[in-house]
């Protein structure tokens, strides 16, 4: 009974019943079926991303202690997940790595590698040498349908990309088996890591990093600044707080 209550179903358990709700408007405002709540309840299946979206925005959920069962603040305020920075988020390639069910249903949550160094402003390291970082704990179907070792964390400083929802303290997760096509990227420019959409021209060999706020303007790559930019990831998702 002690191992139930430190899960993910638990939570969803007890923040249903803090409600107030019977079981089906619960899962009625969470836009799923009373079945499918009921076996997220039950530990029978993780939750959707979609679902962590809308009890997060829904219930003022504390994100940290519903993924975690901690109550440790990873930057001061509330926080709900958001995950729309992909226009073809159904459009996999094939070398992705998916999650089996029964992997998903092997554990409530699964850590994924939250790097240290701030990005989209400062100055820090290559990527790869970062000798700083931590784990956060999330569920499988929140990087779904990629594996936590496929999958990194890094803070976000500044206000650049506030026009895709990013604000400064969020959380952005992306995947390192992503970096190409539409989204947004989580990139390094000599030691600078940046959150940012990215426009490469193979033809003019220059690449375009930018940012979704009007306050500043495109930033262009070419010549020997090619040689100090690297696409290090596409972002799946968000922890915002606010």
């Amino acid at each position: 009974m002690t191992k139930r209550k430190n899960t993910i179903a638990a939570r969803f358990a007890e923040i249903r019943a803090g409600s107030g709700l019977s079981k089906r408007a619960f899962a009625e405002s969470l836009g799923i079926h009373p079945m499918v709540a009921g076996d997220i309840e039950l530990g029978k299946r993780d939750p959707s991303r979609d679902v962590l979206i809308r009890l997060a925005r829904a219930y003022n959920v504390d994100i940290t202690w519903l993924l975690t069962g901690d109550r440790i603040a990873l930057s001061p305020g509330e926080a709900h997940f958001s995950s729309d920075y992909a226009s073809n988020r159904s459009d996999y390639a094939s070398n992705r790595q998916a999650l089996s069910p029964a992997s998903q249903n092997a554990c409530a949550t699964i850590p994924v590698r939250l790097i240290s160094q701030e990005a989209a402003a400062g100055r820090g390291i290559e990527i790869d040498d970062y000798a700083e970082s931590a784990e956060i704990q999330v569920p499988p179907s929140f990087i779904s349908p990629y594996r936590g070792d496929r999958v990194r964390a890094v803070y976000v400083r500044g206000d650049s990309m506030t026009g895709a929802g990013l604000d400064d303290g969020d959380i952005v997760f992306f995947t390192v088996d992503e970096r190409s096509g539409p989204g947004i990227f989580v990139v390094s420019v000599e030691s600078a890591l940046l959150v940012k959409r990215v426009d490469v021209d193979h033809a003019a060999q220059r690449v375009t990093l930018i940012s979704e706020n009007p306050q500043y303007a495109p930033r262009v790559l070419s010549g020997a600044d090619l040689d100090r930019f690297s696409i290090e990831g596409r972002v799946l998702a968000s922890i915002h707080r606010h």
